[in-house]
């Protein structure tokens, strides 16, 4: 039987279990990848492991791609894809965007002069970034906002001071973005970096609440996996995310508990 062949459906389940390794080793190498560039701009990877190591790693990520792309073929065709769901969701977001840009707004209104906010000392561009990226967001302009994002993320890290609100909207913007392509490896390429983005900002401060809000949102709407999603949930939740956000998670929250039970 040729690569190409459907899989008979005794074997479906072997097969959905080989390409959810496969996943997981291409998340492996997304990540290493990453952890390279990190330890390459600090340094600690001189410039010919660094071309080495990466060599590696990506023809990797390019086998397991294939593998992937060669399963999902094989399979029956997956059902068709929430877009009505996942578009009212970024309508949604929109207006989430636009109660935090106001709630931030107003914080910076009432402190004095000198004052700091979210941790950036007076007078640092990335305050200012910030600001322009959440206008973005509140226009749905989800290309800017993900760029400033990223700009200010990389400025706090530069100095020292890794941002978890910045991380995590960079995270979700890139989710946001990926609703647009049609390729479908690139889509999961991006939702993929998403997932990592969030994580980092979940590890920079694992009491902010809007990362887990994010996750299980991507997880469960844009990946489809409820029982990734459950756990963010629930510490979203739990961890007194914005009104506007809590009642974003809390309009879909049984739905994703219902269905974890469902896949267990």
């Amino acid at each position: 039987m040729t690569t190409d062949a459907p899989v008979e459906p005794r074997r479906h389940g072997a097969e959905l279990d080989r390409l959810a390794a496969l996943e997981e080793e291409r998340r492996f190498l997304l990540r290493s990848l990453a952890d390279l560039e990190r330890e390459h701009e600090a340094g600690d990877v001189d410039d010919v492991d660094y071309a080495t190591l990466k060599d590696g790693y990506t023809v990797r990520a390019a086998d397991v791609l294939r593998q992937i792309e060669a399963g999902r073929a094989r399979l029956a065709p997956p059902a068709p894809r929430r877009w009505g769901r996942v578009i009212a969701v970024v309508a949604a977001v929109v207006v989430v965007a636009v109660a935090a840009g106001l709630a931030l707004g107003a914080a910076w209104g009432e402190r004095g002069a000198g004052e700091q906010i979210t941790g950036f000392t007076p007078g640092d561009d990335a305050r200012t970034l910030l600001a322009s990226a959440r206008s973005a967001m509140n226009q749905g302009d989800f290309s800017v906002a993900n760029d400033l994002f990223r700009r200010v993320d990389e400025m706090e890290r530069d100095r020292g001071a890794p941002n978890a609100e910045a991380r995590a909207y960079y995270g979700w913007t890139l989710a946001l973005l990926s609703v647009a392509d049609e390729d479908e490896a690139r889509r999961d390429a991006v939702l993929d970096a998403s997932v990592l983005a969030l994580s980092q900002a979940i590890d920079i401060d694992s009491g902010y609440a809007d990362p887990y809000c994010f996750m299980s949102i991507v997880e469960y709407e844009f990946r489809e996996d409820a029982a990734a999603a459950l756990p963010f949930v629930e510490v979203c939740e739990s961890s007194d995310p914005p009104a506007d956000l809590a009642a974003l998670i809390g309009s879909f929250a049984d739905e994703i508990r219902a269905a974890a039970a469902d896949a267990g």
